[in-house]
């Protein structure tokens, strides 16, 4: 991913004068403390992305690709998966019935993206050999 860790390290610096601001003006060390977490997050992401490919803090269009990559039009998958784990925080504060629907619906969407990856796979390599 070319340029991707570039907002997200104007996003840390933008956070950080945030920070400093509020530690200026109100010096409670929690809000400071929760600042500083969510500045080192940031910027940890970034890092990976970094460590991930070099080209992602160098800007401009990414290099044309040799190898094809199939991409679904539409998943609900990643979907599913967001709202059984939103379920199951909701049940660990209000109730135990959202854990285990959360926990089904956990299941249920890993075994459709699952179901959806293999599928991509099976379609990249029938174009590959159907165009070579």
């Amino acid at each position: 991913m070319r340029g991707g860790a570039i907002p997200l390290l104007v996003w840390a610096a933008l956070l950080a004068l945030l920070m400093a601001g509020n530690w200026v003006w109100t010096g409670d060390t929690i809000q400071v403390g929760t600042f500083a977490f969510a500045v080192l997050l940031v910027i940890g992401f970034a890092l990976a992305l970094v460590v991930r490919d070099r080209g992602a803090v160098r800007p401009g269009p990414p290099p044309r690709q040799a190898r094809l990559e199939a991409l679904p039009g539409v998943s609900l998958a990643p979907v599913g998966i967001a709202l059984a784990l939103a379920a199951i925080l909701f049940g660990l504060a209000f109730g135990h019935f959202a854990i285990y629907f959360g926990g089904g619906l956990l299941a249920a969407s890993l075994g459709r993206l699952a179901l959806e990856l293999r599928a991509a796979g099976r379609a990249r390599r029938r174009y590959e050999d159907e165009h070579p």
